[in-house]
């Protein structure tokens, strides 16, 4: 008998997911990113059946956590700005997580500085500015081809904006906030730039690895029944519309960019996809 209660054990737990910690950098973005996973695993369990899904209890830089998505052990789902070599490597997801709305960076700045940024009315203008972005970041490669005067960073990214290395630091607007408020006791002139954006064609998806094509069937799955009946985009505005008014995104003027290096088969004219201010 406890045999077959093992056996049933396995059999429930045939889809296994383990999301990296990495995936959820703000409480924001946590809450969003495990909300939309488990309302689209669940839309799909009638179709696929009892799922698992876990948090891997470790955070790594954006290279090793390749090398373990790849393994498929460790973790094996990962919600992150998209690149060429993780479209490649892994299998994603091209639906993405947060209708886009990580596209949208508005800037971490010195808050002495905002009268520089205010006066600011063109691209030109902004790529003359000094801007800040991590080595191993999707979006840095991005940013050097536009144009921009960037300066890389792997850690201390603020304690170098404090600094004076760089002026600009372009974040999601849930990241920009998380950010500033964690490291106002450190660098008190930090502050969140107050009247633009940048439009960065980047959009963050899940990611599955190891070759599990079942399990990225399924999750893809459980999203296209979420968006079927609103639920996907209830979940965004229940997450971010807050958030959007505090930013003030509506109001801010957008700066746009191209981004060369972004895959083909982006579903860039699906319009139930994306947020639009």
């Amino acid at each position: 008998m406890l045999a077959l209660l093992g056996w049933l054990g396995k059999a429930c737990a045939l889809d296994v997911y383990t999301i990296d910690m990495n995936s959820s950098k703000s409480s924001y973005a946590e809450s969003h990113v495990l909300n939309l996973l488990h309302a689209a695993l669940d839309a799909s369990s009638a179709r696929y059946g009892p799922y698992q899904l876990h948090v891997a209890q470790v955070r790594m830089e954006r290279d090793r956590l390749l090398l373990e998505m790849l393994k498929g052990d460790m973790v094996n789902l990962s919600g992150q700005v998209t690149s060429i070599e993780w479209e490649q490597k892994l299998i994603p997801i091209r639906i993405p997580i947060d209708k886009g709305i990580t596209c949208y960076r508005i800037g971490l700045i010195d808050g002495r500085n905002q009268a520089e940024f205010s006066a600011i009315r063109t691209l030109a203008q902004l790529k003359r500015v000094p801007l800040g972005s991590g080595r191993q970041w999707s979006s840095t490669m991005t940013y050097r081809q536009a144009g921009f005067n960037v300066v890389e960073g792997t850690v201390g990214m603020h304690s170098m904006l404090a600094a004076g290395r760089f002026r600009f630091f372009p974040r999601a607007i849930d990241e920009a906030f998380h950010e500033r408020d964690a490291s106002l006791a450190f660098f008190p002139t930090v502050a969140v730039e107050s009247s633009l954006a940048l439009y960065v064609p980047l959009p963050r998806y899940f990611f599955i690895g190891g070759g599990q094509q079942r399990l990225a069937q399924r999750l893809e799955y459980g999203l296209q029944r979420l968006i079927a009946d609103g639920g996907y985009d209830r979940i965004f505005h229940a997450a971010y519309d807050e958030l959007i008014e505090k930013a003030g995104l509506r109001k801010r003027r957008i700066f746009r960019i191209d981004n060369p290096l972004l895959s083909p088969q982006t579903p860039l004219s699906n319009k139930a996809y994306w947020y639009v201010p």
